[in-house]
């Protein structure tokens, strides 16, 4: 499960997908999303046995195999002013912990290190990834475009000690000057990945892929399945990761819950429905693969001013 934990943030990445969504941070007490965890975890404390891993396995399925670790998000969660505090009552409740952050408060975390699995780092600010502890547990996810120097990017990810790279697209949306995702922009793009290919050959690094990276690019990569459901923000109400910046159906608060399956069966039907909607780029409707082989460069890029489609 996903914790988005704040709104705030103290940087302003002209790359950011959730655009004017950080604009107003939201808050609430620490008891009240202390109380929230406990729900969850309550839940997964009655779940079935996981199945037996499979990578072939259905979005759905996959979600059980997160649903054990709290993934803190936000905005930039260690501003959060009782981050510290929520990390250790996820470890208290037998919950996993990783944090995604671009690594500007390395105090906050390593004043609860020994809680944190893992740590993802937004790739570009690696450099600050020296300061957050141990490099075998830290990931980056790298936002790109089609003009970005990748080669630069990846060196001081490499410079960092980083060994495992999620290659993520950068196009943003949800402000009034959304950009678009063009054939030019594609030829680019696939520039751009043939050189962290040979990058992250030579230099021994795991390249992966965020589901918003468009697979067109190149057909040897393959679409990583959705696990990024569900998201629960600090109020209780369950939503989906990318439909929370622009999907207004995810409000079910956790209390309302009955079982593990419940939840995911809830979230999972508004991925679905999510994927109703056509995308803001047209390059990406125009292809068969879109919402087949690939999920259309992330639920974040949908378009809702259009009627949606039958169902998926």
């Amino acid at each position: 499960m996903n914790l988005f934990l704040s709104r705030g943030c103290n940087e302003r990445c002209s790359f950011c997908y959730a655009g004017d969504f950080f604009a107003s941070a939201t808050g609430s007490r620490k008891e009240e999303i202390f109380s929230h965890l406990a729900t969850y975890a309550k839940l997964v404390e009655r779940a079935p046995p996981m199945p037996i891993w499979d990578p072939n396995v259905d979005e759905l399925t996959l979600t059980y195999f997160a649903s054990r670790t709290v993934t803190i998000l936000g905005g930039e969660p260690t501003i959060h002013p009782d981050f510290e505090d929520v990390v250790s009552e996820i470890h208290r409740l037998n919950l996993g912990v990783t944090i995604f952050t671009n690594g500007s408060r390395p105090d906050k975390i390593s004043a609860v290190a020994d809680k944190i699995h893992a740590i993802t780092i937004n790739g570009h600010f690696a450099h600050r990834a020296a300061d957050l502890g141990d490099p075998k547990r830290i990931f980056a996810n790298l936002p790109v475009g089609p003009s970005d120097d990748i080669i630069e990017l990846l060196t001081t990810i490499h410079n960092a000690g980083i060994r495992s790279v999620v290659l993520a697209f950068t196009t943003p949306v949800g402000g009034t000057k959304a950009e678009v995702f063009t054939p030019e922009d594609q030829n680019a793009m696939r520039r751009l990945h043939q050189a962290a290919l040979a990058f992250c050959q030579d230099h021994e690094i795991f390249l992966g892929y965020d589901c918003s990276f468009p697979l067109c690019v190149d057909e040897r990569v393959a679409q990583t399945r959705c696990s990024s459901v569900p998201v629960m923000d600090v109020s209780g109400h369950m939503t989906i990761c990318g439909g929370e910046y622009s999907y207004d159906k995810g409000r079910r608060h956790i209390d309302t819950f009955t079982s593990l399956t419940e939840l995911h069966e809830y979230t999972h039907g508004l991925l679905s429905g999510l994927r109703t909607y056509p995308s803001q780029f047209e390059i990406c409707n125009q292809c068969p693969d879109f919402n087949h082989k690939c999920h259309g460069m992330c639920l974040a890029f949908r378009d809702r001013s259009t009627p949606q489609r039958a169902s998926v």
